[in-house]
């Protein structure tokens, strides 16, 4: 293995006797140590925590070919798929081997253009909501969490195209999906990165809490599950064409047997995950660049207007996708702010990618926004610049490396969601931009980066006004 680095042959951060990197890697951001870190000693490292070793890499191209290597020599760090499947959830996202093989082939027709083109209504119906709630807060002149607003437009948007349930929140209180939700990311987190998993042994007032709403949540998909039956028993036409996510994996579970209740569980699940947080979250930041910039806020007002003409918001998928500024804007902010900063990988046999010898077992700890924020790939790269994505409309770029991107992850399990998110950013963002003046309440500085299994702005708080 001439000219090949093992991990003993990396460069680490200082530590200290026994816990290694731990007591710095405890911190609650954990992404930004690691970004950190790398700026420190080189974008390819190790870290001791109690004497277990990691790989980390924000070297893109090495990253890059690890997710390609999937699913035969690397899968998702193994802890993750552990914690999952101790709450009850197999789906896409913790399947391995075989058995994801059929479930992407199942949620990939399922979230495919043609059938998120099909999903227009939903999101038309639940952008003209949130006008009418934002338009009440702007009367009374509220400031809002942008976070918060945003994560009740995409649970609404996510439940309906899930399972056909019109949880609706952004007219009423909370729903009990939505209130359980919440609970349920911030613990997955923190089981996925406790060095020792004193849950199982003991369990803390918010251990009893998190067991309380994965139990209130599989007890309520459940109940959809069966009410999505009993709509498709005799139902030639719904079967031919289901209307929602869940219906489709029932069509497949009845015509082939691949899928168990317990998949369609973990499936559904996993949609509502994905859906409600990473979405929002990209919304939330693309704000708050936005907010800014009013020169590119404008901009997209303008796109808008010629688009939409004197509609709240699109009101056709050919509407939507002549929202091409709006498009480079939320790419723009996802560069700057990937909602998903961290992809860990674990290796399933030796393996040697781009010179680097990986033992069997060893988890590497994929940085993504170290790269996508590096001059060496985009010209200027702590600049927001939305025209950098738009081809001939930044000829001073010479530097555009969009193929670094992880907002939706790369290789073989690249997110079968991207196209749900990106229509879902660009109708949220056009009806914003048209119909609203928002003001930022505090200094940029004061928004915090937030890691709880994604990334999200902490204390983006806004005043609304009327145009």
């Amino acid at each position: 293995m001439e000219n090949t680095l093992d991990i003993d042959k990396l460069p680490s951060p200082k530590g200290v006797p026994v816990l290694g990197n731990l007591p710095e890697f405890n911190a609650e951001n954990k992404h930004q140590v690691l970004e950190a870190w790398a700026k420190e000693v080189g974008n390819v490292y190790k870290i001791s925590l109690m004497g277990k070793k990691f790989i980390v890499s924000a070297d893109p191209d090495l990253n890059q070919e690890i997710l390609k290597r999937r699913p035969d020599a690397f899968r998702r760090f193994g802890k993750i798929d552990e914690i999952m499947s101790e709450m009850g959830i197999l789906g896409v996202f913790n399947a391995e081997g075989e058995q994801w093989k059929i479930h992407r082939k199942l949620t990939s027709e399922a979230l495919n253009l043609k059938n998120v083109q099909g999903f227009f209504p939903t999101l038309q119906r639940v952008t003209h909501r949130l006008h009418d709630r934002w338009l009440k807060l702007a009367e009374q002149n509220d400031t809002i969490d942008v976070q918060k607003e945003m994560v009740r437009y995409t649970v609404d948007i996510t439940t309906d195209i899930a399972f056909g349930y019109d949880i609706n929140t952004l007219q009423k209180e909370k729903d009990v999906i939505q209130d359980q939700m919440e609970k349920v990311f911030p613990m997955i987190n923190e089981r996925i990165t406790a060095p020792i998993p004193l849950w199982r042994y003991f369990k803390s007032k918010k251990d009893k809490a998190f067991d309380q709403a994965i139990e209130s949540i599989v007890k309520l998909v459940h109940e959809f599950i069966a009410e999505a039956r009993e709509r498709l028993k005799d139902n030639a036409d719904l079967q031919a064409n289901p209307t929602n996510f869940l219906e489709a994996l029932l069509v497949e579970q009845s015509s082939s047997g691949l899928l168990s209740d317990k998949e369609i569980f973990g499936n559904v699940f996993t949609i509502l995950l994905a859906g409600e947080d990473t979405t929002s979250n990209s919304i939330s930041w693309t704000l708050f660049y936005l907010l800014q910039h009013p020169e590119v806020f404008q901009k997209v007002r303008e796109e808008a207007g010629r688009v939409c003409g004197d509609k709240l918001c699109p009101s056709s998928n050919e509407e939507l996708a002549a929202m091409r500024y709006t498009e480079a804007v939320a790419m723009e902010a996802m560069r700057l702010k990937p909602v998903t900063p961290n992809l860990y990988m674990e290796a399933l046999k030796d393996v040697t990618v781009n010179g680097l010898f990986i033992k069997k077992g060893m988890t590497v700890m994929m940085q993504n926004k170290v790269a996508q924020t590096d001059d060496a790939h985009f010209t200027n790269a702590d600049q927001f610049i939305p025209e950098r994505w738009i081809p001939k409309a930044c000829p001073m770029h010479d530097k555009h490396s969009p193929q670094i991107m992880r907002a939706f992850g790369a290789g073989p399990r690249f997110c079968p969601g991207r196209n749900l998110a990106v229509h879902e950013m660009k109708m949220a963002l056009a009806m914003i931009c048209k119909n609203f003046e928002l003001t930022l309440q505090v200094k940029p500085e004061e928004v915090i980066e937030s890691f709880a299994f994604t990334m999200f702005p902490k204390n983006l708080k806004v005043k609304l006004s009327l145009r």
